[in-house]
């Protein structure tokens, strides 16, 4: 493969070949009351009355409503959301959560519509419709640092409550108990979900994308143009930080993951480091699929571009079926 041209001072591979991202195996062990940590966020996330309301958006599609939800996910933090209904929910078997980037979210993505399903698109504390009066609004340089001084105030727990109690909201929506729960989410959402779907049992399956926040050990040490920059930056200054991060790394919590999953983890990246993300995909114990990308977060388009999306396809449908026949 011809070397990928970029304007970046750095290497966004990191020096790695995909044989050794791919033998790459995290060794770092989690700190001394890590599932305790997540078990207790879970406890008080679920003890927040939701307190649900909507608004009516118009639909641009037949046969679907668009709602706007806000609902209570943690103490002091209430966030809004997107949902895609169909009008006539007796075929409604499914919920489906969806994730964003670091960009926010400003609507719904109706390539994710179907009859069969609800779909919720929760916005993260701190952007758009979740916006949060101590959070810089639609900032992702200045989000990832906030409350980072301590891991019980720290905003990455909150962003996982938002899409716990998504779950709780969707079966408020349904007209009988759904069947399954996934997850889907890329970059941000692929490193939020990480964190948070070991802790809650009714996912049954999820698609991780170019997961963040994997191997804060490597992240510390490696400039990108992602939100770790910031982090990075603030850990020269004040290494104590990485107490906290130890916490919210979306590899150690991958350990903790039963559900199959399939991971979409980039070569060539550079706003999440790839040894980050394919740390998250070789530390969940299994089923899961790998699928590869050439580049992440890099508009490059090659030979195998549709082959990687044929690929990615083939793996969700192997993984949800797979999900669905443990159910």
């Amino acid at each position: 493969m011809k070397p990928i041209n970029h304007p970046f001072s750095f290497d966004p591979t990191y020096g790695h070949s995909l044989e050794e991202l791919l033998a790459l195996k995290y060794s770092e062990s989690e700190p001394t009351g890590f599932v305790d940590f997540w078990l207790e966020l879970k406890r008080k996330s679920d003890h927040t009355p939701l307190a649900i309301s909507t608004q009516e958006v118009p639909s641009p599609e037949p046969g679907f409503r668009l709602l706007k939800v806000f609902y209570s996910i943690y103490p002091d933090y209430r966030v809004g959301a997107w949902m895609i209904c169909p009008t006539d929910l007796s075929k409604v078997r499914f919920g489906i959560v969806w994730g964003h980037g670091y960009g926010g979210r400003e609507g719904p993505e109706w390539s994710k519509a179907a009859p069969d399903r609800i779909v919720i698109f929760p916005v993260a504390p701190g952007f758009h419709i979740s916006a949060h009066s101590c959070i810089p609004l639609n900032d992702s340089s200045q989000h990832v640092l906030h409350g980072i001084d301590d891991k019980n105030a720290y905003v990455l727990g909150p962003c996982a409550c938002a899409l716990w109690r998504a779950v709780d909201v969707l079966q408020k929506f349904a007209p009988q108990p759904l069947e399954q729960f996934h997850y889907g989410g890329w970059s941000f959402g692929g490193g939020i979900g990480a964190l948070m779907l070991p802790w809650e049992p009714r996912y049954t399956s999820a698609e991780l994308g170019q997961p963040t926040f994997g191997n804060h050990s490597f992240r510390l040490q490696s400039e990108c143009v992602g939100s770790g920059e910031s982090v990075r930056r603030l850990f020269s200054s004040r290494p104590e930080i990485a107490q906290t991060l130890a916490f919210f790394d979306s590899a150690n919590a991958a350990r903790h993951l039963r559900i199959p999953v399939v991971f979409a983890c980039a070569t060539f990246d550079p706003v999440v480091p790839p040894p980050g993300q394919f740390s998250v995909a070789s530390s969940h114990p299994g089923p899961k699929r790998v699928s590869v990308f050439l580049t992440g977060h890099f508009s490059y388009t090659h030979e195998g571009s549709q082959t990687e999306e044929r690929l990615l396809l083939k793996n969700l449908r192997e993984i949800i079926g797979r999900a669905a026949g443990h159910h």
